[in-house]
C-alpha cells in the first residue's frame, strides 16, 4: 500500500477523473487498516494541483491575486500579506461547522414541525390515538432533510458570520448548508468588505446579494447574502430583543430580528463577543464559538484569562485542552444566566490550536436555577496528579427545589502525598456533548451521500467525532499516563492495562479525543493509584543514581533540585502505601470491539499553526510610506 501511495504521488496528474479514482482508492485503503497512514498531505497535494489544473484554465484570476478552493467555494485571496485573514489550516473548522449546521437546520425543522402539528391536532374533536402517538407517527414518517429544503426561503436559517474576514466561510455556509435563507457576512475592515464583495462575485452569486442595510430577516428581500462593514458587537446589540407584537416603543422599532446561528470565529478571544452573542440569539438558537487565545486559557498567562473569562486556569495542568473548554462555558453560561438563558452544548472540541464550541441558547428561567449545579471549582494537588472536583451548588437536603452551597473536598490536602491543593475555576462542570447528535454526525459522515457535498477533512472529521462519541460525559477533566509515571518515576504501563484494571475494579474509563495519553475515569485518586502501585510492585522503580544529576550538570541547591526532591518524596509517598484493591490486569473483551477510525492523526504538513492577524489597509499602507524619510522611523506603524 505504502509503495502504491509513493508510486501515485509523483506521477503527473492529467485529469479530474484520474484526481477523483484515487482519492477513493485512497481512503477505501485508509479506512480498511483503520489507523493512519502516511503521508497525509499526498491528498491535499493532489487536490490544490487538481484544484488548480480543473479552476485557473477556465477563470479569469486578477492580478496580484491567488486562487483558493475550499469546499464549493472559491475565492481570489490578495497576495498581498495580512490583508485579509485566511488560515487553511481550519479547512477542518469550516467543514466541522457545516456539518454541525445542517444537523441543527433539521432540528430547528423538526421542532417547528411537531409545534405545528401539536396546534392541529389539539383542534380536532375526535381523536382515536394520545397526542404522543401521532406526534411520534409525524416525526417518524417525515422526511426533515427535504422539509429544510423546500421552506428554506420561508422560514430558513438567519446566520450570521460576526467576524467574516474574506468571507470564504459565509460562502460555504450559503452554498452547502441546505435550508439557509440568509448570510449576513459583517466584518469591520473595509478591506475585508470589499473583498467578500469580490468573492460573492466570483461565486456568482451577485444575484442574490441583498442591497438595503437592514439585517430583518422577515422582509421580501431577506433571501439570499447580506455585507455589512461594522462593529460585530454593535451589530448584535442591535438585535438583543425578540420581536414584540405588544410593544410599539422606538427602542424596539430600531431593534433587528434576532439570529438562528451566530458564528464567532476571532483571532484570539471570543469572550468579548459572548454578551452580545448570547442576547441577540434566537431562543432555540445555536452559538458556533472558536477561541485561539490557547496561551490564557491553558494556564501561560493566567491573569490574562481571570480577566477575560473570570476563571482561573492550573498552569501546566496535563488535562489544560479540556479544562480550556471548561472555562470557556462557563463564561457563556454565567452570561446566558443574567437574562434568563441556559446554554446546552452540543460539541465541544480542541483541535490543533484552539477550541471550539457548538451551543444551544434556550429562554430557561427555571434551568437558570439550576446552573450552579453545573458549575464548580478544580482542586488540584501541588506534588502530584490527583483532584478534585466540587459543584458550586447542591441541593439542599434532598429537596430538588432549594439550592445551597456545597463543601469543599472532605480532605484538606492531598490524601496522597499531603499537599496542598490548588483551586482552578470556576468551569462548567456538566456534560460536553451531546451524543445522539454527535452519533448522527458520525453516521452521516460514514455514508457515502451523508453530506450535501462531500467534505475535504471528512476522515479527520470521522475520527474526531468518533473519539468524542466514547468518552464519559459525566466525567470532567482526566489523568495522563505519563504524568503519572513521571510522578513515580516508574517504567510506563500499556494504557490498555491500565484501562483494563480500572473496568475489571468496577469503574468505567475513557480516553479524551485531544489526548491519546488521557485516563478518564470516574475512579477516585486511591484506586488510581492502587493500579500504578500494583504495576510498580510487578516492575520495581529502579533507584536514582547520585552521580546521575552530577553527570548531567545540576545543580543539587538549584530550585528544581528541590522540586525534583519533592516529586521524588511524592513518588516515595504513594508507593509507601498497599494497594487497597486487587488489581487485575487481564484486557476485557470489550476492548476488542473498537470501531476503526482515524483518533489522533498527525498534522497534515510542517508549521500546522496559527498565522499572523490581518491588518487591512493599515499594513498595506504601511508597506507604501508617503514620506521616504519617515521610513525608518523607530514607531512602529499603527
Amino acid at each position: 500500500l505504502l509503495k502504491t501511495i509513493n508510486t501515485i504521488t509523483f506521477l503527473k496528474i492529467n485529469s479530474v477523473r484520474w484526481y477523483h479514482h484515487s482519492v477513493g482508492v485512497f481512503q477505501k485503503k485508509a479506512e480498511h487498516f483503520g489507523g493512519f497512514l502516511p503521508r497525509l498531505a499526498w491528498e491535499k497535494r493532489v487536490m490544490s494541483t487538481v484544484k488548480a489544473s480543473e479552476d485557473v484554465g477556465s477563470i479569469a484570476v486578477p492580478e496580484n491575486h491567488e486562487l483558493v478552493v475550499e469546499g464549493q467555494a472559491k475565492m481570489i485571496y490578495p497576495k498581498i500579506k495580512n490583508t485579509v485573514f485566511y488560515n487553511p489550516v481550519q479547512v477542518q473548522n469550516r467543514d466541522l461547522s457545516v456539518l454541525m449546521i445542517a444537523l441543527y437546520a433539521e432540528r430547528r425543522a423538526k421542532r417547528m414541525g411537531i409545534k405545528s402539528k401539536k396546534k392541529e391536532i389539539r383542534r380536532l374533536e375526535k381523536q382515536d390515538k394520545s397526542l404522543e402517538e401521532q406526534l411520534d407517527e409525524f416525526v417518524k414518517s417525515t422526511d426533515w432533510s427535504s422539509v429544510v429544503k423546500r421552506d428554506a426561503k420561508t422560514s430558513g436559517l438567519n446566520v450570521l458570520d460576526a467576524l467574516a474576514a474574506s468571507g470564504l466561510r459565509s460562502i460555504r455556509y450559503w452554498k452547502e448548508i441546505p435550508g439557509v435563507r440568509q448570510v449576513i457576512i459583517n466584518d469591520m475592515e473595509e478591506v475585508a468588505v470589499e473583498q467578500a464583495r469580490k468573492n460573492i462575485d466570483f461565486n456568482e452569486l451577485s444575484a442574490i446579494l441583498i442591497k438595503d442595510e437592514s439585517c430583518d430577516s422577515n422582509s421580501e428581500t431577506s433571501y439570499g447574502i447580506r455585507l455589512s462593514c461594522g462593529d460585530a458587537t454593535h451589530l448584535m446589540y442591535m438585535s438583543r430583543r425578540p420581536p414584540n407584537l405588544f410593544q410599539h416603543s422606538i427602542t424596539q422599532k430600531a431593534q433587528h430580528d434576532q439570529f438562528d446561528v451566530i458564528d464567532l470565529d476571532p483571532y484570539g478571544s471570543a469572550a468579548p463577543f459572548l454578551d452580545a452573542a448570547i442576547q441577540s440569539v434566537t431562543s432555540g438558537g445555536m452559538l458556533c464559538v472558536t477561541c485561539t487565545d490557547m496561551a490564557a486559557l491553558g494556564g501561560s498567562h493566567p491573569e490574562t484569562c481571570y480577566g477575560r473569562y473570570g476563571a482561573m486556569p492550573i498552569q501546566s495542568a496535563r488535562y489544560l485542552q479540556e479544562l480550556a473548554l471548561r472555562i470557556l462555558l462557563q463564561t457563556m453560561s454565567t452570561t446566558a444566566a443574567r437574562y434568563g438563558r441556559t446554554i446546552k452544548p452540543i460539541l465541544s472540541v480542541g483541535m490543533a490550536f484552539y477550541v471550539r464550541v457548538f451551543v444551544e441558547v434556550n429562554d430557561d428561567k427555571a434551568g437558570v436555577n439550576k446552573a450552579s449545579l453545573n458549575i464548580g471549582a478544580v482542586y488540584q494537588s501541588t506534588q502530584c496528579p490527583s483532584f478534585h472536583t466540587v459543584k458550586h451548588g447542591q441541593y439542599g437536603r434532598g429537596n430538588k427545589q432549594i439550592y445551597q452551597p456545597s463543601r469543599a473536598p472532605l480532605v484538606p490536602c492531598c490524601e496522597e502525598t499531603g499537599g496542598q491543593f490548588k483551586v482552578a475555576g470556576p468551569a462548567w462542570l456538566g456534560p460536553l456533548h451531546d451524543f445522539d447528535i454527535v452519533d448522527e454526525a458520525i453516521s452521516r459522515l460514514e455514508k457515502p451521500d451523508g453530506t450535501e457535498f462531500p467534505l475535504h477533512t471528512k476522515t479527520r472529521l470521522h475520527g474526531l467525532l468518533t473519539a468524542v462519541s466514547e468518552e464519559l460525559s459525566d466525567i470532567p477533566l482526566y489523568y495522563t499516563l505519563p504524568d503519572l509515571c513521571h510522578t513515580l518515576r516508574c517504567q510506563s504501563p500499556p494504557l490498555n492495562k491500565v484501562k483494563a484494571a480500572l473496568v475489571n475494579a468496577g469503574y468505567r474509563v475513557s480516553a479524551y479525543h485531544k489526548e491519546p495519553q488521557a485516563i478518564k475515569t470516574d475512579a477516585p485518586n486511591h484506586i488510581v493509584w492502587d493500579v500504578m502501585r500494583a504495576w510498580c510492585k510487578d516492575n520495581p522503580v529502579a533507584k536514582d543514581s547520585k552521580n546521575k544529576k552530577r553527570r548531567k550538570g545540576k545543580d543539587t541547591s538549584s530550585d528544581s533540585s528541590k522540586e525534583n526532591s519533592e516529586n521524588k518524596d511524592a513518588g516515595s509517598k504513594i508507593l509507601a502505601v498497599e494497594p487497597s484493591i486487587s488489581v487485575d490486569f487481564t484486557i476485557p473483551k470489550s476492548f476488542e470491539n473498537r470501531k476503526k477510525a482515524q483518533r489522533y492523526p498527525m498534522n497534515p504538513e510542517e508549521n500546522w499553526g496559527p498565522k499572523k492577524a490581518a491588518s487591512g489597509y493599515k499594513r498595506k499602507r504601511s508597506t507604501q510610506p508617503e514620506n521616504p524619510q519617515k521610513e525608518n522611523s523607530s514607531h512602529p506603524a499603527s
